[in-house]
């Protein structure tokens, strides 16, 4: 299948589609620092420099086609919680007005293959609640944690598309859980401390710390996490390049320059194992495949642009007895560490 990624930053939803074997066409964006990459990260595929929305600029796109599958992730700033405090009303309505135009150039489009990115907030599950009931079938729409299909990160986004294709994702056999040790070993990466932190405290005021044994906490677009000892004492802030693994960005994909660029680039993006699975289960429904059987399983990834081959949907996420085994000790060792300072600090574990 060929891939349109409007609101295409970073290219976050790009490379999870090159990752499950589909071809990126178009990547258009308002903003040239992020687009200016996406082109040098997928050579042969054309950027457009372009203010989307109601307002925004007429762009000629690929006509509707079974083949084609189109992707929007219409800016959540104005609309995440994660900003704290109460959003100003003009904001969070410029938001929605956005996701609403997204919707509607696809249904209007008549587009087959679809998906819309955007954070879970009460608004944005309304409005999709309104389409689902105006468009039944055309519509559908859930939260959905990259974590399930094998991100190394907690990380809840509201997901639209076709019913149809909702329900292959919720249909979908969840991957195995990946750490962020995991995940730094498969990029041959030794983890700089045993724990990590965000910039929350847990209601008695300790910070908030997990074990590199665990999925971090979600990579923010404002800043990085934190790397740090069991008791939350500061290691140092995680790099841009360190947010971008955990993102499943491979490591020859290219980020701004400058460190609060590049973590506002990172942290903006889709996951690639979200974007990877929701491209496998598009894939699968265009293809009439039989219902594959698990996520593509971690790898090491240096992934070459554009070169990856179509994953073998029906092959399961297989490891070796001793990865299992070394997996399950980890864990145990995970869990006596929380149960031991639990009752040293008499603090909950986060």
């Amino acid at each position: 299948m060929q891939v349109v990624d409007l609101f295409c930053g970073l290219g976050g939803f790009s490379a999870g589609a090159i990752e499950a074997g589909a071809e990126v066409i178009l990547g258009v964006d308002h903003d040239s620092v992020p687009l200016k990459l996406w082109a040098a990260n997928i050579p042969g595929a054309r950027a457009k420099l372009a203010k989307l929305g109601s307002d925004g600029t007429q762009i000629d796109l690929p006509p509707a086609s079974p083949s084609l599958h189109v992707h929007t992730s219409p800016p959540c700033t104005d609309l995440s919680l994660a900003r704290g405090g109460k959003l100003p009303e003009a904001d969070v309505e410029a938001g929605i007005q956005m996701i609403r135009w997204a919707l509607d150039l696809v249904l209007e489009r008549g587009d087959k293959s679809w998906s819309l990115e955007n954070v879970s907030t009460p608004k944005t599950r309304q409005v999709l609640t309104e389409y689902a009931a105006r468009f039944p079938g055309l519509v559908g729409w859930t939260t959905l944690d990259a974590a399930e299909f094998g991100a190394a990160q907690t990380r809840i986004r509201l997901i639209a598309t076709p019913l149809r294709l909702i329900e292959v994702l919720q249909e979908m056999p969840s991957a195995r859980r990946v750490s962020v040790r995991d995940m730094f070993a498969s990029r041959a990466l030794e983890v700089p401390a045993t724990h990590f932190k965000n910039q929350t405290r847990n209601r008695n005021g300790f910070p908030c710390v997990r074990s590199v044994e665990e999925q971090s906490f979600t990579v923010c677009a404002s800043h990085a996490l934190t790397w740090c000892d069991r008791d939350g004492k500061t290691h140092k802030v995680m790099t841009a390049r360190e947010s971008a693994i955990l993102m499943g960005f491979g490591d020859q994909w290219r980020l701004p320059q400058g460190c609060r660029t590049a973590q506002k680039a990172v942290g903006n993006a889709l996951c690639t194992a979200m974007s990877r699975s929701i491209m496998q289960a598009a894939m699968h429904l265009h293809a009439g495949t039989p219902v594959f059987s698990t996520p593509t399983p971690l790898t090491a990834r240096g992934m070459t642009p554009q070169a990856s081959t179509v994953p073998d949907l029906l092959k399961a996420d297989e490891q070796s007895s001793e990865e299992v085994l070394d997996n399950r000790l980890r864990t145990i060792e995970s869990l006596i560490r929380g149960l031991h300072e639990a009752g040293a600090s008499a603090a909950p574990i986060v």
